[in-house]
């Protein structure tokens, strides 16, 4: 009986896997796992659980793909563009959201030019993009960095962050469409949730611990350490998110070098040029671990 209810709590795990690898190798997983001595166990060991859910999260990122560095690059792309416009919808809706609290009832219509009409836009590319139709993306992403700067050069001369959202998804949907064909697109699903993983790296307040009294600092020091250490162990795992994350943090420093901030500033800041240089070379070496991987698997 203890083993009837091990196996169930490992095919739960298994869930964690893409559907065609559940279907061709959760049965071996399973003998595996629980083995052929008789077990009084009920749950699976923390060690277990982990390396199943890494496994999981290799498997997402391509490992076992007949060209795991294509589809990382390819698909990391893809994840990218998502999530620089899904963090560009963010900042937008928040600042929305502020301007018509603070005085925006009084004059909507200029609210809603000023901002409003780059919302739209930008939320409708994310929405297209998500849904897998690319090529609408792509024209709705170029009318996004175009379309609200015409109306009102609001968010442009104001040098905010998300007018800088589309123009750095533009090129990324644009290289996307060449897609090989062989290189499966990235599941909806799946893109969703690394999407809302590196926004939550994102919503982590690292630049907010200096402005908390001494007491809950290290309260707050601890909750981004343990942000940023839970992010990084899902990224190793699924790399492509050490390709996805670099425009968003792209975003950051280039609204910070566009208002001309100084350079000791700058360094002070988690989204700028230091945390970029670390994402590129993550994501350098992502590839290239990746391919030294494929080698050996040839």
């Amino acid at each position: 009986m203890s083993s009837d209810v091990l196996e169930k709590r490992y095919r739960l795990l298994l869930r964690a896997y893409p559907a065609d690898y559940r279907r061709e190798r959760a049965d071996e997983l399973i003998d595996t796992l629980i083995g052929d001595e008789p077990t009084t166990r009920r749950w699976p060991s923390v060690r277990q659980a982990a390396s199943l859910i890494r496994g999981a999260l290799r498997v997402h990122g391509g490992s076992t793909a007949a060209r795991p560095t294509a589809v990382l690059l390819w698909q990391g792309i893809h994840l990218g563009a998502m999530a620089v416009l899904a963090l560009g919808a963010l900042i937008g809706l928040d600042d929305l959201v502020e301007a018509f609290q603070f005085g925006g009832l009084s004059d909507p219509l200029r609210v809603l030019r000023d901002q409003g009409v780059y919302q739209v836009m930008v939320s409708a590319a994310l929405v297209a993009l998500v849904a897998g139709r690319t090529r609408t993306a792509a024209v709705l992403v170029v009318a996004a960095a175009v379309v609200p700067t015409v109306i009102s050069p609001y968010l442009f001369l104001n040098g905010l962050p998300q007018w800088w959202a589309p123009v750095l998804a533009t090129p990324l949907i644009l290289v996307g469409l060449r897609r090989p064909a062989d290189v499966p697109p990235a599941p909806r699903a799946n893109a969703v949730l690394v999407t809302i993983g590196i926004l939550a790296l994102h919503l982590i307040p690292a630049e907010g611990i200096r402005m908390v009294d001494a007491g809950s600092r290290i309260v707050a020091a601890a909750m981004v350490i343990a942000g940023a250490a839970v992010f990084l162990w899902v990224a190793t795992a699924d790399q492509r998110l050490l390709i996805a994350v670099v425009p968003t943090l792209l975003l950051g420093t280039l609204h910070q070098l566009g208002n001309a901030v100084s350079t000791g500033e700058l360094l002070r800041r988690p989204d700028a040029l230091p945390s970029l240089v670390v994402a590129v070379l993550m994501a350098a070496g992502a590839v290239v671990s990746t391919r030294l991987r494929q080698r050996t698997r040839a």
